[in-house]
Order: C-alpha cells, then sequence, then structure tokens
C-alpha cells in the first residue's frame, strides 16, 4: 500500500469522533469561522466578487454565507472563503503555517445541496470531517516547512485544497477519496508575494473550491488515479523541495485540531505580527516610555525566517500593514486602535512612516526559547531612547495563541460583534453545539440562510 492509499485508508476508517476535548476545539472553530466570515459580508471586495458571481450565473444550491441567497457550490466555496479570510481575522495553525477553517469549512458548507429537502447530514460526521481536513493540512505542513513557505509558496491554498477534499469525501463517504486527493494536489498554487492585495484572500476561496470541483469532476466520471504521495513526482517531491517525511504512525491518536490547537485572531493582522503587537502594547505602557523619545527600534526576530509572513518594511497602504512588523509596532507605539479601519486600503499617514523609519529588524540574538513557543520562535523590541535609555519587551506566546487563548467569552462576543444581535448569536451557538449531538447539518444551514 503506497503512502497516499495509506493516508485515504485512515480517513475512510476514521470512527466519528466523540472525545470531548476534540469536540470542543472543533466547536470553537466554527465559531470563530462564523465571526470571521459574518464579520466581513459587506466588505467591498466581497460585493466586488458577489457581483462576479451574480454576472456569472449557475445552479444555486449552496449559502453564501451573509448574503441571503444561494449560488453554484463552487462560487459558494470561493466567494465564502474568501470572506472568511478577507479580513485575515480568522484562526491559523502553527504547523500549516496558514488559515485551515477559512478553507476546509467554506468547502464543507458549499458541498450542501440546500436544493435538496430529502438530503440529512449527521452534525457530528460533519465535526468529524472538519477534524480530519486540519489534520490533513497539518500534516502536509509539517512534511514541507519551513521550506515550502520560506520559499514563497502560500501554504492556505498549497495545502488547503487537500484538506478540504480529505474533508468532503470522508463526510458523503466518497469511494474515490485517494483520487480526489490527487486531483486536489495538482490544483494547487498561490504565491506570498501577493500579501497585502485581495488576492491573498481569496486564495482561501479558490483552496475551498479547489476541494469542490475535484469531488464533482469524479462524480462525473473522470478519473485521477496516481498517488498524489509519490517519491519522485508527487506533491511532498515537487513543493516540499524533496523532504518526503510524512509521518501516519500518530493518526487519530492526538489530533491536530487539540495539539497543537487553533490560534484563534481578534485583530485584523498576520498572527506572526502578534508578537510585536503584544510587545508595542506592554511598551506603550511603560511609565518610562515616550515616542518623543525614541532615536531607534531594533526588532530581534528567533529563528531567523520566523519573520517570512511580515513581507513589508515600508508599506505604502495600510492593507500591506498587515504584513509589516513596523507597521504593527507603529500603531501601537502611537496609541492607535488596531481595528479594522487601520488595516484599510488606504495610504498610510506621515507621522506613521516617519516612526517605521526608526527601525530595523535583527536576527542576531540567542537567548532560550520558552518550552511552549512555537518552533521556538519569539520576538524581543528594543527601543533606544535618545538619552542613551534602553527599554526592552520580549513576547514568545502571544495572546490567542492555543497556549495563551482567548476564553470561551472573548471567542464568545467576537461572534456578538460579528452578527450585531445577541439573541440570534445565542441560537447560533446553541445550534453549533447541536451539531456534537447529531443536528441535521442540512436544517442547521437552512435555519441560517436567510437570518445571517
Amino acid at each position: 500500500m503506497n503512502l497516499g492509499q495509506q493516508l485515504s485508508f485512515l480517513i475512510r476508517n476514521t470512527p466519528i469522533i466523540s472525545d470531548p476535548q476534540v469536540i470542543d476545539c472543533a466547536i470553537n472553530g466554527i465559531t470563530d469561522y462564523f465571526a470571521c466570515t459574518l464579520q466581513a459580508c459587506h466588505e467591498d471586495d466581497v460585493h466586488k466578487l458577489l457581483a462576479w458571481i451574480a454576472d456569472e450565473g449557475g445552479n444555486a444550491r449552496a449559502w453564501l454565507i451573509g448574503q441571503k441567497k444561494l449560488a453554484s457550490a463552487r462560487q459558494a466555496a470561493l466567494l465564502n472563503g474568501f470572506q472568511a479570510h478577507c479580513l485575515d481575522y480568522d484562526d491559523v495553525h502553527s504547523d500549516v503555517r496558514g488559515h485551515p477553517s477559512a478553507v476546509i469549512l467554506s468547502a464543507l458548507i458549499a458541498s450542501v445541496r440546500l436544493d435538496n429537502a430529502e438530503q440529512t447530514i449527521d452534525g457530528r460526521r460533519f465535526l468529524t470531517a472538519y477534524v480530519i481536513g486540519i489534520e490533513v493540512m497539518a500534516l502536509l505542513g509539517q512534511s514541507i516547512n519551513p521550506q515550502h513557505y520560506e520559499k514563497g509558496w502560500h501554504a492556505t491554498i498549497t495545502l488547503g485544497g487537500i484538506a478540504a477534499t480529505a474533508a468532503i469525501c470522508y463526510l458523503y463517504d466518497e469511494p474515490f477519496l485517494s483520487q480526489a486527493l490527487t486531483l486536489a494536489a495538482t490544483q494547487a498554487s498561490g504565491m506570498r508575494l501577493l500579501m497585502g492585495t485581495p488576492i491573498k484572500f481569496l486564495h482561501a476561496g479558490l483552496a475551498a473550491q479547489h476541494a469542490i470541483q475535484a469531488v464533482e469532476w469524479l462524480r462525473a466520471g473522470i478519473h485521477a488515479d496516481q498517488d498524489f504521495l509519490d517519491d519522485k513526482l508527487g506533491f511532498l517531491a515537487i513543493y516540499g523541495q524533496g523532504n518526503t517525511r510524512f509521518d501516519l504512525s500518530h493518526w487519530g491518536k492526538t489530533w491536530k485540531i487539540v495539539h497543537p490547537g487553533l490560534w484563534f485572531k481578534n485583530y485584523s493582522y498576520c498572527s506572526a505580527a502578534a508578537y510585536i503587537a503584544d510587545a508595542g502594547q506592554l511598551l506603550y505602557r511603560n511609565a518610562n516610555f515616550s515616542v518623543d523619545k525614541i532615536e531607534s527600534i531594533t526588532i530581534f526576530f528567533s529563528p531567523p525566517q520566523s519573520d517570512a509572513a511580515l513581507i513589508y518594511q515600508m508599506p505604502l497602504l495600510a492593507e500591506q500593514g498587515r504584513f509589516s512588523a513596523e507597521y504593527v509596532l507603529a500603531l501601537t507605539l502611537l496609541g492607535l486602535p488596531l481595528s479594522f479601519e487601520q488595516f484599510s486600503a488606504k495610504p498610510i499617514a506621515n507621522g506613521i512612516k516617519n516612526l517605521m523609519q526608526k527601525m530595523k529588524r535583527s536576527y542576531q540574538i540567542q537567548l532560550t526559547p520558552h518550552p511552549q513557543a512555537y518552533n521556538q520562535r519569539y520576538v524581543v523590541v528594543e527601543i533606544v531612547n535618545s538619552t542613551g535609555e534602553k527599554l526592552n519587551q520580549r513576547i514568545d506566546l502571544p495572546k490567542g495563541s492555543p497556549k495563551n487563548p482567548y476564553s470561551q467569552r472573548e471567542l464568545s462576543l467576537k461572534l456578538v460583534k460579528a452578527v450585531g444581535d445577541q439573541k440570534t448569536t445565542d441560537n447560533l451557538l446553541k445550534d453549533i453545539r447541536a451539531l456534537a449531538v447529531g443536528l441535521d447539518l442540512h436544517t442547521f444551514l437552512l435555519s441560517y440562510l436567510l437570518k445571517l
């Protein structure tokens, strides 16, 4: 049995998950997903994509979340994935170095035919499919990162389409799972070069669409009977620069959604900048801090390349600032809110630019990493004042990361903010939790089609 067949066998034979810890993590992921996509449903770029969908037309049978309408499955996957990711507000996973839920959940939801009143889907199987999708995405990420990410690939799309395909095939117990993974893998693409543009968010939608396409094409009779993990010409060999390490020995023992777990966000910038934001906010509250006294600022990253996602050192537009350590640090040191508005498509103010010009990055630091730090990562921000005084702040475990998580109340408030109504939010949370006891997914989605 080749590696791809082994993976397919394990996926197909995974029993419905009932472990309360795993289910709680899945419920949190779904809750956060709805908070992210509903928060973004009125964004200009979302409405541009909606206009394109209306012009294209098609067989309307899948839910466009927050838009009170249906579209084709491919369109729904594209729109919902884009929408869930378009504020960079959605969860990340350290093994993936990308955003799993925006892809996997968008694909799973788009796969449900809402024009078929007779279809029933056990909520417990849906939750298990979601957990499996994250597992596949994280295992692939472990196998090919950091080289894959640092080379310039955007792991959200390169890994996400394969993961979402695994999830859909499990949900419907498709017999062609191995072929579907191959068909998804051959669609993998996406460059980190496009971070700071709307195309970065489109990557999540495209990955979800790749999964829908892979399954639907195989249902139509197209074949792709090859092992996508082939050691010479397969996905790992190509995208992992020859790395073929892919460990399936722990499948089903400790799920990746639990350990290391999902990293949730209440901010609209890259999680790699969360270290910077936490450090900047602490420095701003330091009794000895004064922005007027700053002579220079050094941002120390360890290990080297841990700032690979932060591709802009002197961004010109605020939306590029999502991927800039310097921009996020400048906002915090100036006491400005890290709100959605601060990352819109507008020019950056001169006062912020002036402060960024005092900053530099360095990798010349060798401290002992925190034992629970992700990939031994930490950041130190050092400010040198005009008097020669130095202020330092180190961050190893940013707020929202699995080892420094938000409370259940904080996660719920994120959803309330997005929904805008406490009663509707409470009902949504109740029904999300009811998936764990078998609430029909078809019924769940129809219940909220015109409400959200």
